[in-house]
């Protein structure tokens, strides 16, 4: 009887969280994400001229010739379909031109809707330093993750509140107070130290946490994050209950984290950044227990076609998001069999005796073929 009033619990909880992300009944959150970046991606294609170069139809080499000296032509058809595909820009006869209509009432969601204005510092900051950077990675740079401009940019995201909220929303679906408490949970892409604040303020302090990122920079700031506990405020690095771990951004390495180790896993909008995500999940399940539980979220796409939050992710260094299908292959292949999924955003786990061991998936780079 008290696991049913916990669910009813949880579930009026969820629908609470999900009441406060959104505030246009019209449009599905994941939408809505679509809608901030497309926004974000014709505002960083108008500081280079290219909406204005749009008000006449021009085909794609047309626009590549006006950037000058684009190397990555895909990612820029990529781009030019995927805000086609949200009204951003019409096709006609292969051309395309700038719908300012569309552009307008971005604008103003910008101004009215609870989601844009959580996520305007993502917005901004194509105003202000990623227009530059996406002209950089269309002609073949890297993103660079360390600039000091970057990271804060970072940093202010995923403090946001709708960031926030959906990693409070995840921790109910993974079971809450009641399943988590008392566990120990490896956070995988941990950030600059809000993450791991949420965990714990959220479990009321009960519980062993291992904060884990793919970069060393990231994970001594989140060793020195400050978070209040006990009327004190203390380094997160001070705290007995918490420890740290670098990880193989490139997954060749096994975590630094024994087999069968962690209680729980949560890994909030990760798998997406990383271009090994198969053997990403491959390692988070290793090191889980037996019916230990992964919480993951990361927006999942009804198709496979790419999309505007796919090509923002591109021009930001990462990878891609995948279609609810991939993602339970992902699962399925690290020997996740029990799984549910929760609207196209969240996904939680249990690993049973069933799992086989996963072995990490060693590749050979480039530079070590030649």
């Amino acid at each position: 009887m008290r696991e049913g009033v916990a669910v009813i619990s949880t579930v009026g909880k969820i629908k609470g969280y999900l009441t406060a992300l959104r505030n246009v009944k019209t449009l599905r959150i994941s939408r809505l994400f679509r809608k901030v970046h497309a926004l974000a991606l014709s505002i960083g294609l108008d500081k280079i001229g290219v909406l204005d170069f749009l008000d006449e139809p021009r085909n794609l080499d047309d626009v590549a010739s006006f950037i000058g000296d684009v190397k990555r032509l895909d990612l820029l058809g990529e781009l030019m379909e995927a805000l086609a595909n949200e009204s951003v820009l019409v096709m006609q006869d292969g051309r395309y031109k700038v719908n300012r209509a569309e552009i307008d009432k971005l604008h103003a969601m910008r101004q009215s809707n609870m989601m844009f204005r959580s996520l305007e510092v993502l917005i901004s900051g194509f105003e202000k330093i990623l227009y530059e950077l996406m002209v950089d990675v269309l002609r073949g740079a890297e993103f660079d993750f360390v600039s000091p401009e970057v990271a804060t940019l970072f940093y202010i995201q995923n403090t946001s509140e709708v960031y926030n909220l959906a990693r409070e929303v995840l921790l109910e679906l993974g079971g809450g107070k009641s399943r988590l408490k008392g566990c120990s949970i490896l956070d995988v892409g941990c950030g600059f130290g809000i993450e791991p604040s949420i965990i714990l303020k959220f479990l009321d302090f009960d519980c062993r946490l291992i904060c884990a990122d793919f970069f060393t920079n990231v994970v001594d700031e989140c060793m020195h994050y400050t978070i209040e506990t006990d009327g004190q405020t203390k380094l997160l690095k001070d705290l007995e209950n918490v420890e740290f771990a670098v990880l193989d951004p490139l997954i060749r390495k096994p975590f630094p984290i024994p087999d069968n180790y962690v209680d729980a896993a949560f890994c909030f909008q990760v798998i997406h950044w990383n271009h090994y995500p198969q053997e990403l999940l491959n390692e988070i399940v290793r090191t889980l227990k037996s019916g230990g539980i992964l919480m993951l979220a990361t927006y999942m796409k009804r198709k496979e076609k790419v999309t505007v939050t796919d090509v923002l992710i591109k021009m930001m260094g990462g990878n891609r998001f995948y279609s609810e299908e991939e993602m339970k292959q992902f699962f399925e292949k690290a020997g996740l069999k029990k799984h549910t999924f929760f609207l196209s955003n969240f996904a939680v786990a249990i690993k049973t005796d069933a799992n086989p061991r996963t072995a990490i998936i060693r590749r050979t780079s480039k530079t070590e073929a030649t």
